[in-house]
């Protein structure tokens, strides 16, 4: 047994009581900051579960929400989005919150997936063409993402749906389904030229 192992049950109430030097530091950089400086944080959590409650989300019972995190287009607080009971959320995970993002219990959602709730081509000329659009994005109870899996605005991804890895959702998804996307192919060879 190493010594972290045997220093944990002495360390763990320190660490409960010195929670709040965390939420102090977080409150005084919101107040700089806004929650640009909170989506800052999440990028260099390791649990972002009480971080998110703190800031308005709703975050259900035994989460294992990894960051490095990263969430933008939050509007002042993270109350557009709302987290079940026992959802695992790996890192490198981005929610976009433009609009809601509704994720249900026991979801597992894998490391470097996007859920995007808009799309804005910007100022340039696609603009006319192309208008900024967004909706809210619900993955239901049990379904799984791999890893790095898009998901676009407007999409309910049903019950217990499997999305295989790097896979691109842009329309529903029913309940029990399975959608992968194409694997690697091996090309036959072509005949080199001679020099």
């Amino acid at each position: 047994m190493d010594l972290r192992s045997r220093a944990a049950p002495y360390l763990r109430p320190v660490r409960k009581n010195l929670a709040f030097v965390g939420t102090s530091r977080r409150r005084a950089r919101y107040f700089r900051d806004g929650i640009e400086g909170i989506c800052m944080e999440l990028r260099q959590a390791i649990d972002c579960a009480a971080i998110l409650r703190e800031y308005g989300a709703k975050v259900g019972s035994a989460p294992s929400i990894h960051g490095p995190l990263h969430i933008m287009n939050a509007p002042g607080d993270f109350s557009r989005l709302t987290i079940g009971d026992e959802v695992y959320i790996g890192p490198d995970v981005l929610i976009d919150l433009v609009d809601t993002v509704t994720i249900g219990n026991q979801v597992a959602i894998i490391s470097r997936s996007n859920i995007m709730t808009h799309i804005d081509v910007g100022p340039g000329p696609l603009k006319e063409r192309r208008p900024r659009r967004h909706g809210p994005v619900v993955i239901e109870d049990g379904a799984y993402l791999g890893a790095g899996v898009t998901v676009l605005h407007g999409v309910t991804i049903g019950r217990q749906a499997t999305i295989g890895a790097h896979c691109l959702v842009r329309k529903d998804v029913a309940a029990h389904s399975t959608y992968v996307s194409p694997e690697a192919a091996l090309l036959p060879e072509r005949p080199r030229a001679q020099s």
